[in-house]
């Protein structure tokens, strides 16, 4: 189908941003070359509107493309539609740096704090200078609070850095 991003992974991209009628709409798409909003919503079965909608919405994330044209007959503008297979990857590759940041960020704050817990499970874990103002008792239900190791917050973070990090430079 396109360079390295799956049909799968197209598939996710498209229920993110339009919805099962998005996912239909690409399954329509990627296996032409081009097509009218028309004939997509004959093929699809989805109202005019919305697969315009839901075009405009793939073409604000670069994953499709239109050809505009005359119609010799009526002189209205006719939009022929298409993917735009080279862009879907950078698509995946921006999500992915805009989430590495994110786990990035996270790490960060895991490695710089200290973090109790009252052990109540609807309770959530507090840092250390939160657990200062309340004298170590729970703020939600007035439990003590006791030290918590967050070394498997650290390590998890570390693994999906080291994987997304892998998938970028690979």
């Amino acid at each position: 189908m396109i360079s390295s991003v799956s049909d799968e992974t197209l598939n996710q991209i498209a229920m993110i941003l339009g919805g099962e009628e998005g996912v239909g709409i690409i399954n329509v798409i990627k296996d032409v070359e081009e097509i009218t909003v028309e004939e997509l919503a004959e093929v699809t079965g989805i109202q005019i509107n919305e697969v315009r909608k839901i075009l405009y919405r793939f073409y604000n994330h670069s994953l499709v493309t239109s050809r505009r044209f005359r119609d010799k007959e009526t002189g209205w503008f006719i939009f022929q539609w298409r993917l735009q297979p080279e862009l879907v990857e950078a698509f995946v590759n921006g999500m992915k740096q805009k989430i590495l940041r994110k786990l990035k960020s996270r790490l960060e704050y895991e490695l710089n704090h200290e973090f109790y817990h009252c052990g109540n499970n609807t309770c959530p874990r507090i840092t250390f200078e939160e657990a200062m103002d309340t004298v170590f008792n729970c703020p939600h239900c007035g439990e003590p609070l006791k030290p918590v190791n967050n070394d498997l917050y650290v390590d998890f973070l570390e693994r999906k850095i080291g994987e997304i990090e892998g998938e970028l430079s690979g």
